[in-house]
């Protein structure tokens, strides 16, 4: 019995690049924003924006949450949320210093304050995953109780032994570029290969858009749902090196607060949505940087505290927002707006518009006609032309005539009404 090898067919669609959709990705919006922020700087504050190290001092300024905001992707694209970020983050700091204190070298600080972090994430995570306790609620709890733990611990002390390389980590430049951003990158390259060609980055975004399904897949919910908050609690200790060496190498009990509000934030703002299953890692890096230049900004312009987190308040529910204006939204506005709510008004545009697109492509297809001469083809072209005039004046006509019948039928139906 001879075997027929038959050929390996790959499921993968390959779409075929179109610059007008690539400009309009939300991703390339969030570009647009960040050099508008820049924009707006360079002529607010001119001598001060191109100073030597104005831009190098706003991107570090934002880079001791960065690494949260790696460590939320992965949360959010669960379904799941993290409020304790800032709180494990200095449960973190308070280790480091402490074991600082007592005399221990610089490689055991640094190992035992990423423990405290993984701790931190796995506690969550079992709650969550193996209680089945809401996400929200555990870690509102938890981020009370780690906070009160270091508030224990340190009361109004202020730790201020920390290595101190950590400033340097959080404060140097290579050739001009921060240090920090250069490690942000480094890592956000990490999570973004494990999460768009990685086996465990299918598994989150299954799980996220449906963790039933996932789950009769033969997925282990639990055991992923864990690693991921484990993995949040690990960056939460990554980023308390750059945060301790942000604030000069001091750490208190206060410190940190509200940084939870900004990670999910900046995330969400990066196109993560927070029902889970949709998002990628390039987004959070831009959002990032415009959070970063953004809170900046605002302070040279002699923006308050306050206001500044009741704008960041703005920009989170916007961000949650955007998901809900999808194509639907759109058709149905477009729908009010230019087919005055009616079916067949729209179904008329929508054939004419496919009509001259389809004649437009012929047009385009000309060119490379090398079986005609110019002449025959200036000829073409300028029937092609008169054809598509002749449609949208018929469409144009046939609206007109439609909207007119339409609001004819509206007034005798309200004259029948009022009587």
């Amino acid at each position: 019995m001879s075997s027929v090898n038959t050929p390996s067919h790959s499921l993968t669609v390959k779409k075929e690049f179109k610059l007008n959709s690539f400009l309009v990705k939300w991703e390339m919006i969030l570009v647009y924003i960040l050099v508008l922020i820049n924009v707006i700087l360079m002529i607010a504050k001119p001598n001060y924006y191109f100073a030597a190290n104005t831009i190098p001092s706003i991107i570090q300024s934002g880079m001791d949450l960065s690494c949260m905001v790696l460590g939320m992707i992965f949360i959010l694209l669960l379904g799941d949320i993290d409020v304790s970020v800032a709180s494990i983050m200095v449960v973190c700091g308070m280790v480091m210093g402490l074991l600082k204190d007592a005399g221990m070298n610089d490689l055991i600080v640094v190992l035992c304050g990423l423990l405290a972090g993984v701790l931190c994430g796995l506690f969550n995570g079992v709650l969550v995953a193996k209680i089945g306790m809401p996400a929200v609620i555990v870690t509102i709890a938890t981020s009370s109780l780690f906070r009160g733990i270091v508030k224990i611990r340190l009361d109004v002390n202020v730790l201020k032994n920390f290595p101190k390389w950590f400033q340097d980590l959080a404060w140097d430049n290579i050739l001009g570029i921060p240090v920090a951003l250069l490690i942000f990158l480094a890592l956000a390259a990490v999570f973004a290969i494990v999460l768009h060609k990685g086996k465990f980055g299918r598994t989150l975004y299954m799980i996220g858009n449906n963790p039933v399904a996932s789950l009769y897949s033969g997925i282990n919910v639990t055991r992923t749902k864990i690693l991921v908050f484990v993995i949040m609690g690990f960056m939460a200790g990554v980023s308390s090196i750059f945060f301790v060496g942000r604030m000069g190498g001091g750490l208190s009990s206060t410190m940190g607060k509200g940084y939870e509000m900004n990670v999910i934030a900046i995330a969400v703002l990066g196109g993560v949505s927070t029902s889970g299953g949709k998002g990628k890692v390039y987004g959070p890096v831009i959002a990032t940087l415009i959070m970063a230049f953004l809170s900046y900004t605002m302070g040279l312009l002699g923006v308050d505290t306050n206001t500044r987190q009741i704008f960041t308040g703005i920009i989170l529910i916007v961000a949650v927002l955007i998901p809900y204006f999808n194509k639907q939204l759109i058709d149905e506005i477009k729908l009010k707006l230019f087919y005055a709510n009616n079916k067949n008004i729209e179904a008329v545009n929508i054939r004419c518009h496919e009509e001259v697109t389809e004649i437009r492509h012929k047009m385009k297809a000309l060119k490379h006609d090398t079986s005609l001469s110019e002449a025959d083809k200036a000829a073409k072209r300028k029937a092609y032309e008169d054809k598509i005039a002749a449609l949208t004046k018929k469409c144009a006509q046939t609206t007109k005539a439609m909207k007119d019948e339409l609001k004819q039928q509206n007034m005798k139906t309200n004259r029948a009404l009022s009587k």
